[in-house]
């Protein structure tokens, strides 16, 4: 069974995917650990002036995370399943 669930919804009003992936109650994975790879992955969480999107946010004390692209949430499920 996997540590983490996923859910795909869309901003409103856009085309843009934002894929919610969570892992609650899961007491073997280390959010300071994840935290530290995707900001080596992703980059900064949050919005980023200079391509005027959101790639991540960092959603981790709440045992989540947010991804705005496809390709990340394959690459975020590849490395942490």
């Amino acid at each position: 069974m996997s540590k983490f669930t996923h859910k795909t919804s869309r901003y409103f009003g856009s085309k843009v995917n934002i894929h919610t992936v969570s892992w609650n109650n899961q007491e073997d994975v280390n959010p300071k650990e994840i935290k530290k790879w995707c900001k080596k992955n992703y980059g900064k969480s949050g919005y980023d002036e200079e391509t005027g999107t959101n790639r991540w946010v960092d959603n981790i004390n709440q045992s989540e995370i947010m991804l705005t692209r496809d390709e990340d949430l394959t690459l975020f499920l590849l490395r942490w399943e």
